[in-house]
């Protein structure tokens, strides 16, 4: 409870000077220093510092556009005319290329034959008359039969 009473009695006195800038105050009555003043103005600027070190080169820019092209000069002269292959080197490839040219046309003779043999038996299908002239008979074989009903009351 005496934590609760006031220590001191009475008005306060009046505000004491103030210190001036940049000194701290007087001490006080129990000797400690009091509050430092304001700040005073900025002073004037150092002088400038030394240059730092170079910095890294950057990468090389676009080149610049290829001039306009000059004309052609003259023709040079022909060289010496070069050695033809001797039959003994052509033979073997003149085989190759004859044998791969009657393997080609004895498939296409081949295509051909079973072809009309395919448009023979369709010819001779359609003219047999095999009971079905009716296109529409066909669909009839698709269509599902519908299911029948049964009733609860007719057993």
């Amino acid at each position: 409870m005496a934590d609760d009473a006031p220590t001191r009695q009475g008005k306060a006195g009046p505000q004491g000077a103030r210190g001036r800038p940049g000194e701290p105050g007087r001490p006080g009555p129990q000797g400690h220093p009091g509050r430092p003043g304001p700040e005073g103005p900025r002073g004037k600027p150092g002088p400038q510092g030394k240059a730092g070190l170079q910095g890294k080169r950057g990468e090389i820019g676009p080149q610049g556009k290829p001039g306009a092209k000059g004309e052609a000069g003259p023709r040079g002269e022909p060289g010496p005319p070069g050695q033809l292959p001797s039959i003994e080197q052509v033979m073997p490839w003149l085989h190759l290329v004859f044998d791969a040219w009657e393997d080609h046309r004895r498939m296409r003779e081949r295509e051909a034959a079973e072809r009309e043999a395919a448009e023979r038996e369709a010819l001779a299908a359609n003219e047999s008359g095999d009971g079905s002239d009716d296109p529409d008979d066909d669909d009839d074989d698709d269509r599902k039969d519908k299911k029948k009903k049964r009733r609860k009351d007719k057993r």
